[in-house]
């Protein structure tokens, strides 16, 4: 179960249709070949890379629902800062917000739909350098699913 304590309160991260308007509102960004491929695709393959912009990103989104009183994305970052330096890392929040979007049933097709992509992406590259590189990359990706979703 996602949660995160902010400003004393305990908020549950809810993964819905509010979820994804403001995904693709605020992060929909496009990749490097200029495309974009939402703002849900955005935040999960960000987790998988354990970045930390992604944490406050997913719980901007996880609590789109809230209608007045939402917490500012400044109390967001205050919060994840906190749990990291109570913890001293950040791994349970990685966990539980990949783990969130990975195992939703609302995004289910979604995910899938990434990870099939991911694999036919090797058959589009030509050269033996490429597909080694390319296979390393969904190698590592595929290892950071597993940690994240324990």
């Amino acid at each position: 179960m996602a949660y995160l304590i902010i400003d004393g309160k305990e908020y549950q991260a809810r993964t819905d249709f509010k979820f994804e308007r403001a995904a693709n509102e605020k992060y929909n960004e496009a990749d490097a070949e200029g495309n974009k491929q939402g703002g849900l695709i955005t935040i999960y393959s960000n987790l998988l890379e354990y970045d930390v912009l992604y944490l406050s990103a997913f719980w901007d989104c996880a609590l789109a629902h809230l209608k007045a009183d939402k917490p500012s994305l400044d109390s967001i970052d205050n919060a994840i800062t906190d749990h990291i330096e109570e913890h001293s890392d950040a791994d349970q929040l990685f966990k539980d917000a990949f783990s969130k979007l990975d195992q939703s049933g609302f995004f289910k097709k979604k995910v899938k739909k990434f990870w099939k992509n991911a694999d036919m992406v090797k058959s589009l590259l030509t050269t033996d350098q490429e597909m080694k590189s390319y296979d390393q990359m969904l190698e590592d990706m595929k290892e950071a699913r597993k940690e994240l979703t324990l």
